[in-house]
């Protein structure tokens, strides 16, 4: 496997997943498929043995085959009518564990006014996080910004601004997940508070250099992740039928309607997160 996998030129961040995932079938001693017979049963029953019941798992594995078989020239269309069924199976999991999720799910006004407490309490670093990714829905690295006052300040293209004006702050996302799919994106934000607290947080990067994961954790809402604030975001546009907010949400996290749909409606439904 590992030596077909080389013929092909992958980036490097694909042939480390594609290696790891051949490390771990070596490991459980899969027999890989070389021949004209795509063995699907075989491979059925090896994810049995093995009890590799999440369907990602299994889609992960069974995709590596195919990738390496497409390389040979051997024929997949069975294997990929199995990759099919298991996408669906992946869904109906995810559909349910969104519906599961909604009951436990924090609601938006509990989450404004616990965002509200960060501001009366001058945690000026913890409201600007929370407001960004509550207003946004955008994710940790979004939010990894440095304060400027002036855009000659502004030296790296690839690096998240606020910039500091009299009346508004412009949030400048050069670099988030879907900057290449969704392009750069800038915010122009005269919330009151927001520019207070920034002003009070005064110049210079949020978080140090290299300590966006442990620094996040702390400022973080009731250890809410992004997530499941985006999560929070999308149940409160659904249950106002607000498929404009919804859509401009996900303009603004980088996020595609059929993403939102599968993994972040927590109603199960479909008939109002739509594309307009």
């Amino acid at each position: 496997m590992e030596v077909i996998l080389s013929q092909k030129d992958f980036s490097e961040k694909t042939h480390k997943v594609y290696a790891s995932i051949i490390r771990r079938l070596i490991k459980l001693k899969f027999k890989y498929p070389s021949k004209k017979n795509e063995k699907v049963d075989y491979i059925k029953e090896f994810f049995i043995e093995h009890k590799l019941e999440k369907a990602s798992t299994r889609l992960d594995l069974l995709n590596l085959v195919i990738v390496l078989r497409t390389i040979q020239e051997l024929p997949t269309e069975k294997l990929k009518a199995y990759r099919s069924e298991l996408g669906k199976e992946r869904l109906t999991n995810q559909v349910g564990k969104m519906a599961d999720l909604k009951d436990t799910l924090m609601q938006l006004p509990t989450f404004t006014t616990k965002l509200m407490k960060a501001y009366e309490d001058g945690e000026w670093a913890k409201f600007i996080v929370n407001y960004l990714m509550m207003t946004y829905g955008t994710r940790n690295m979004d939010a990894d910004v440095e304060i400027v006052k002036s855009k000659k300040a502004m030296t790296d293209p690839d690096k998240n601004y606020l910039l500091l004006t009299k009346n508004k702050v412009v949030w400048f996302r050069n670099k988030y997940k879907t900057v290449k799919t969704f392009g750069k994106q800038e915010h122009e934000i005269t919330d009151p508070e927001f520019i207070n607290a920034v002003k009070k947080q005064g110049v210079g990067r949020l978080f140090a250099e290299g300590q966006l994961s442990n620094g996040m954790r702390k400022l973080l809402i009731d250890g809410m992740n992004e997530a499941r604030i985006f999560k929070m975001m999308i149940d409160a546009a659904y249950d106002k039928k607000d498929t404009a907010e919804i859509n401009r949400l996900s303009k603004s996290r980088g996020t595609s309607i059929g993403t939102i749909k599968s993994f972040y409606n927590v109603n199960a439904e479909d008939e109002i997160i739509k594309e307009l």
